[in-house]
């Protein structure tokens, strides 16, 4: 069977225009592509102001980590950690927070990256007389409706409370997983 060529002029400029698109794509992904482990715009801002000034980058693990934990994020040049996580409040992950750690596993301190909760109720978690509530703790906190009674129990902003769980499910998270990965654990001969 032959091909007449007014037969073959459609497949050949599809074949055309595919090409070029696909040219066209494969630059346009180049020219947007970032590196995934460069710490840059809003998210080094914050990284600054719980760390201090310096060079960051993530630290990539094989280790199996909590689905909440967005990102490792390394200090340069004093080698702190601090973790990114996303965790639930009283929205589905309305609550983005980073958080430092001291050597000991204990909280450095703590400020929301990004708070999807409720405007002046949910965003109270926000404020810095509640995250300094955190603040050097180095075992699991929980949430209390009234005054805390135990060293373990923190209030909860009062009509946020799920905010506030939210905040110190985020905190435990942090613990853990600089436990896990840091003290006796996956990089403990580099610490």
């Amino acid at each position: 069977m032959i091909i007449s060529k007014k037969e073959l002029m459609p497949i050949l400029v599809l074949a055309i225009i595919t090409t070029a698109t696909t040219i066209l794509l494969v630059v346009m992904n180049n020219l947007v592509q970032t590196d995934e482990t460069e710490i840059s715009g809003k998210l080094k801002e914050k990284c600054i102001e719980l760390m201090g000034e310096g060079e960051f980058t993530m630290l990539e693990t094989q280790a199996e980590l909590p689905r909440e934990i967005q990102r490792i994020i390394i200090h340069e040049e004093s080698g702190a950690v601090a973790f990114q996580i996303l965790v639930n409040g009283y929205n589905r992950g309305g609550l983005n927070l980073l958080i430092a750690m001291n050597d000991d596993s204990s909280v450095r301190d703590l400020l929301v990256y990004q708070n999807t909760e409720t405007p002046t109720i949910g965003t109270k978690v926000n404020e810095r007389e509640f995250l300094d509530n955190f603040v050097g703790r180095n075992s699991e906190v929980r949430i209390v409706r009234k005054t805390s009674r135990a060293d373990d129990e923190i209030a909860a902003i009062t009509r946020a409370t799920m905010s506030s769980r939210g905040i110190a499910d985020a905190v435990n998270i942090a613990i853990h997983t600089y436990e896990l990965l840091f003290l006796g654990g996956f990089y403990a001969e580099e610490n």
